[in-house]
């Protein structure tokens, strides 16, 4: 990776760890801005920096640092009912990166084009954390279906809204210049629509 990856890479992960720190508990498992924050990873720095800002931030975890919601770690958060959200993290981050680099592949993406993108992006991200966290929840904790979704969807739902709007919004702010400073091409693409 350059130079410049790095360091937003970096940036990312760290951003990822405050955003597990800003927890509001609601059963087994709390609302936390670090979804924001993959999400941000993916949309504004691509596919790879969203996979590699969230491997990072998995593995200081699994290796007991304290980067968990809670300021807790170790690699049995995995295994808790938690832990098909973080897995999801994994898929999430370079999901929705995957989307927006479409965007801005060959041609310059038009304003139009690029919020049509960050939409989609954080919209799929959000779904598949969902997807991949509540059955896992359900399993560990031996649910209902209806109990899972009562415990690892339903309370999630406002609080994943203005997430997603957050995301979107700063996303369509700032993708084409953090793409820009990670490709070192600082020229004038200007956006319209």
């Amino acid at each position: 990776m350059q130079l410049r990856s790095l360091i937003i890479t970096a940036l990312f992960a760290a951003l990822i760890v405050a955003g597990s720190y800003i927890a509001i508990p609601l059963g087994p498992v709390p609302l936390t801005l670090q979804t924001l924050f993959v999400l941000l990873a993916g949309i504004l720095g691509g596919k790879v920096i969203g996979l590699t800002a969230v491997a990072i931030y998995l593995v200081l975890g699994a290796f007991g640092l304290p980067v968990f919601s809670g300021g807790s770690g170790g690699f049995a958060h995995f295994f808790a009912p938690t832990g098909g959200f973080l897995i999801a993290l994994l898929v999430v981050g370079p999901t929705v990166g995957a989307i927006v680099d479409h965007a801005f592949k060959g041609a310059k993406a038009t304003g139009k084009k690029q919020l049509l993108y960050i939409i989609l992006a954080a919209t799929v991200g959000t779904l598949l954390m969902f997807a991949i966290g509540v059955p896992y929840l359900k399993v560990v904790l031996k649910l209902s279906w209806p109990q899972a979704l009562a415990v690892g969807l339903f309370p999630f739902i406002p609080g994943d809204l203005v997430k997603l709007v957050a995301t979107v919004l700063l996303g369509n702010i700032f993708a084409l210049q953090i793409r820009q400073f990670v490709t070192g091409d600082e020229s004038d693409t200007t956006t319209d629509g």
